[in-house]
């Protein structure tokens, strides 16, 4: 997945009612790819109408805000662990993200997607970036960062 597909992938949305939605802790190495991304994206004219939510550990704190813009699409970007190569960035199907363990943090984003819409009709992307290690240490590892430097490049 590249930069060109995901703008693919949202274009049928109004760019202003595009909300992501950046996950991850920083100070464990690759858990904070989530938010790099997010930081990343935040920069492009393709999406300078969108809003974006640093998250970090805690997207629950952030439920109203998501609400307030009404978005037609909520886009959670977050580091996720399915084996792949370090890096590796995919958007997951809805099944996949409701399986137990497969976010790098305790919350559930299936609790939280069904709050949502709970509140109001949206649709919901979920981003994963594959970790290659989670331990305490700030910066991401180098296959990530360069992962991450091409998702923009291509």
């Amino acid at each position: 997945m590249n930069f060109t597909h995901l703008t693919d992938e949202l274009s049928k949305y109004q760019d202003k009612r595009i909300v992501f939605v950046g996950l991850g802790n920083e100070l464990r190495a690759d858990d904070g790819a989530g938010l790099i991304l997010v930081e990343r994206l935040q920069s492009k004219k393709e999406f300078k109408n969108s809003h974006f939510i640093l998250a970090g550990r805690n997207p629950e704190n952030h439920l109203q805000e998501i609400i307030s813009y009404n978005p037609q699409i909520v886009i959670f970007v977050d580091a996720a662990d399915w084996n792949g190569n370090a890096g590796d960035i995919k958007i997951f199907s809805d099944e996949e993200v409701s399986q137990a363990g497969f976010s790098t943090h305790t919350f559930s984003i299936k609790m939280i997607k069904d709050f949502l819409l709970n509140h109001q009709k949206m649709d919901f992307m979920f981003i994963g970036i594959q970790p290659l290690t989670t331990n305490f240490s700030e910066g991401l590892s180098p296959q990530v960062k360069t992962k991450l430097d091409e998702f923009f490049d291509d």
